[in-house]
């Protein structure tokens, strides 16, 4: 029927560095076209610590077991098993709860939304979506154009059901003939991830703007969540999908891309602004993947 998504809680990578620091880029061409000035660096917690840190918080506001929880990540801190179990574990989830990994990025909490919707019912009334991701531990320091845009984070959000219809729509696909456009490969022994930016750009831009068009068409949006790659990737989207800027919202002023936390980044801070609004929320990468619904926030 219906789904109800709480405002999440977020965990920023505990060392905040300037980009302006990391790059000799002048700073009209961050602001112009990174838009953060700001990254945040994990170097103490591990994928599991860092979700748990946020999950705490999360079960310390809503006191609620969830009977299910999908947990959102691609680096985890071993090949196998998920931390996902240990994760429930240290939660004191019910035994008899049901535990996903869903192994993707950017596009991540939304497909996992998409999965939510689904087992959501009148039996299974509670979910917990945690994302975690530290890209930092891929990232070589010689790698400049990379090492400024993404941060390490974790989150932590409720979902719960409604008797009431607020799903609107969906929309999701993939380019996995274009998977290697953002990977992470073993380079002398180490894993290091490589990104071509502009086959990346082309992901986004080319993709992304039909379905907000479609969707648009269809619903009055009242608001905008759109992983915030970068401001240039986020502005040309806006700009090719014809919708009014000033419903976009953004998290440059706080940190860079979070990967599969960006847009539960998004929900925390505008979280007061989204209730009875429709609220379009769109997710891309990794993969090459996307994933964009509609709903009415309540």
């Amino acid at each position: 029927m219906g789904i109800k998504i709480f405002k999440p809680s977020i965990y920023l990578g505990n060392k905040k560095i300037r980009v302006q620091d990391l790059t000799k880029i002048k700073k009209k061409i961050i602001d112009d076209k990174i838009g953060s000035n700001n990254l945040h660096i994990e170097n103490k917690k591990n994928i599991l610590e860092m979700s748990y840190t946020a999950a705490k918080e999360t079960f310390a506001k809503y006191k609620v077991k969830p009977n299910f929880l999908i947990f959102v990540s691609q680096g985890q801190d071993d090949i196998f098993p998920s931390c996902a179990e240990k994760l429930a574990y240290l939660l004191k989830l019910n035994k008899n709860a049901l535990v996903l990994t869903i192994s993707s990025g950017c596009s991540g909490f939304v497909q996992a939304l998409i999965l939510a919707n689904k087992l959501l019912n009148k039996e299974m009334k509670n979910g917990l979506i945690i994302c975690a991701e530290k890209y930092s531990k891929y990232i070589s320091k010689k790698d400049f154009k990379t090492r400024v845009l993404f941060s390490d984070a974790a989150s932590a959000t409720f979902v719960q059901f409604q008797n009431k219809k607020n799903y609107l729509h969906e929309i999701y696909g993939h380019e996995g003939n274009n998977g290697e456009a953002l990977c992470v490969k073993k380079t002398n022994e180490q894993d290091k991830l490589f990104m071509n930016g502009q086959k990346v750009f082309l992901f986004g831009i080319n993709n992304i703007p039909g379905g907000i068009k479609k969707i648009s068409s269809k619903i009055k949006i009242d608001k905008y969540l759109i992983h915030p790659g970068s401001k240039v990737m986020l502005d040309t989207i806006v700009k090719k999908s014809s919708i009014d800027p000033l419903k976009v919202c953004n998290s440059f002023q706080i940190t860079g891309n979070t990967v599969s936390s960006s847009i539960p980044l998004l929900i925390n801070i505008n979280y007061k602004n989204l209730t009875n609004k429709n609220v379009l929320l769109s997710g891309f990468g990794v993969g090459l993947s996307w994933a964009t619904i509609a709903i009415k926030w309540i």
